[in-house]
């Protein structure tokens, strides 16, 4: 009966404690749950997969810190990706308050692969208007983007020297965490130019990305930290990176500690229906 009663009334104290070791562990040390990924997802890593060697990623960097924690995981895997493939890489970002996460992203993977501006990658950054840049691209890249982030122009780049429009970028990739994102690009990249694309999105966003993916006019999708857990996962098992996975080492945190909570929820049922029936069965007597 006691242990029962315990059950029940387990204090909270104890269980805000359980509950911060199986956050923090996982943080520290990772655990790796996560161990196969989804269809979507493998999707998107063939295609970029498949880029030849020497050949364009372009990314769009469409989400600001607000959504940090489940899409720059995801950036930063897809950067390690293209690097250890010596598929360049062309970056750009339909939100300007995103633009500081893609310079950070890219200075820390560049160097990881020794990559050098301008011949391995080129970062674009932001214009103003968002249908005069991405059908403006559609044309002509360099008449969008005369210079580059830092005010260089393309045309002294020598990455951009074969790249005019769309038709030069084997595939494309949405890191979208609202609108302008993924159906803009979808509406005016895609359906007009035929651009092969992917998307990133949050995980509240993805269920707006399945009809795209059932027409065929997205190839793949990374879905939340979820998505961007199971990128870093295909990158580490091809042998592209051994860097850091944060989003895989957060979702053994939060997987953890939702089976504690439904262990707990379990416990504490079954002490509160033992408890009433020994109590019903003493008033009975």
């Amino acid at each position: 009966m006691k242990i029962f009663q315990a059950l029940a009334k387990i204090d909270r104290k104890i269980i805000f404690a359980i509950l911060a070791v199986v956050i923090i562990v996982p943080l520290i040390k990772p655990l790796g749950i996560i161990s196969r990924a989804s269809n979507r997802a493998e999707a998107v890593f063939n295609a970029v997969d498949a880029i030849p060697p020497g050949k364009s990623l372009m990314i769009s960097i469409d989400f600001d810190p607000g959504s940090q924690a489940e899409l720059y995981p995801m950036l930063n895997a897809i950067l390690r990706h293209a690097f250890a493939k010596d598929v360049k890489v062309i970056l750009l970002g339909l939100w300007l308050t995103g633009m500081g996460l893609g310079e950070e992203a890219l200075s820390i993977t560049s160097q990881e692969y020794n990559k050098v501006y301008g011949e391995d990658y080129v970062f674009l950054g932001w214009r103003s208007g968002v249908l005069p840049v991405i059908l403006g691209m559609g044309e002509d890249i360099k008449r969008t983007f005369p210079t580059d982030y830092y005010g260089q122009s393309l045309n002294d780049l020598p990455m951009m020297n074969d790249i005019r429009n769309y038709r030069d970028i084997p595939f494309f990739i949405t890191l979208s965490a609202g609108d302008p994102g993924m159906n803009t690009w979808i509406a005016y990249a895609q359906s007009r130019y035929g651009l092969k694309m992917g998307a990133g999105t949050t995980a509240v966003s993805a269920a707006d990305a399945y009809p795209f993916l059932q027409t065929g006019q997205l190839t793949g999708l990374l879905g939340g930290m979820k998505g961007a857990s199971e990128y870093e996962f295909l990158v580490r098992e091809k042998g592209y990176s051994q860097a850091l996975t944060p989003a895989s080492q957060a979702m053994d945190s939060q997987s953890l500690a939702h089976l504690l909570i439904l262990i707990l929820i379990v416990l504490g049922n079954i002490g509160f229906f033992f408890i009433r029936k020994t109590t019903a069965f003493k008033g009975e007597k």
